[in-house]
Order: structure tokens, then sequence, then C-alpha cells
């Protein structure tokens, strides 16, 4: 079983070919959601795009202008079916893996159908743009707290 953070791909994007992780770097929000999913410690790390489908952070793209919000449903249901073709063809196993979607509900939907409820979490469902800034924020917060507390220990037991 393998942990799987999904993020989206956003709308701000650099106006150079870049990896994906740098491509969107312009937003904010995809920053936090970056920061928030890697420090999960997944094992595996992807952008959904509507353009490109299932992204690898290193995979370099050049900027584009698509967003699902714009496709009827049976492109999005099309795009979704292509989407986990990829995942099942990067050895991701649908029935066992745990996956955390850090997107928006238009990027989740078309793939829900396909993922058994309990192999997912989806910490941002319900919650606004700007909710979910502060929500990210809050969570990225008591990380660095947790990591300064633990550095502390460490050197308080090494200084003895």
């Amino acid at each position: 079983m393998s942990s799987i953070v999904i993020l989206s791909c956003t709308k701000s994007k650099l106006d150079k070919p870049s990896q994906a992780q740098d491509l969107y770097s312009a937003s904010p929000m995809f920053k936090k959601t970056l920061e928030y999913g890697k420090s999960l410690k997944p094992d595996k790390m992807y952008i959904i795009s509507a353009k490109h489908f299932l992204v690898p952070l290193n995979k370099v793209l050049a900027p584009y202008d698509k967003t699902l919000k714009e496709m009827p449903k049976d492109e999005k249901d099309a795009w979704g079916e292509k989407v986990i073709s990829q995942m099942k063809a990067s050895g991701i196993n649908l029935e066992k893996d745990k996956f955390t979607f850090l997107t928006g509900s238009e990027y989740m939907k078309p793939l829900l159908k396909y993922i058994p409820e309990g192999n997912i979490e989806k910490p941002m469902e319900g919650r606004r743009m700007g909710e979910r800034l502060q929500w990210l924020n809050s969570q990225i917060k008591k990380l660095h707290e947790v990591a300064k507390h633990i550095k502390k220990l460490v050197y308080e037991y090494f200084s003895k």
C-alpha cells in the first residue's frame, strides 16, 4: 500500500516552460498545497492538469490555458478515465493505495468513482478558496512548530 498525494493545476502559471512543481508556483495556493503535500511524506505525488492529465512534479510543461470548469460533463468523464488509466500505468493500485486529494472538487469528482471511498482523504473538501488557504497556512504553521520543538529537544539532548 502506497500513499499518494494529488494536487491540482492552477490558472496562474509561470510564463516559460518549467517543471510542473515550478510552473504552477505563481499561485500562492499551489505553493501551500505543494508544501503541505510534501510534508505528508507520500510515496508518490502528482499534479492533475486539465490539459496534461496526471503529471509528475518534475515533468517539464509549457504554460497553457485550460480548465475543467469549461468542459462539459462527458469531457470531464473522459478526462477522469485518462487520469485513472495513467495512474494504473504508473503502478498505482486504486484498490489498495491511500489517496490524499489537495484539489478542488472539479478536479476530484471525475476520479472518485474509481477509488474506494475508504482510500480517500479530502481535507480541503467543502472549503472555499480563502478557507483552503487559511487551513493550509494553519497546518504548515503547526508542522513548523513541531519541527522547531524537535530541533530544540535534539539540541538540548546533545548539549548535555
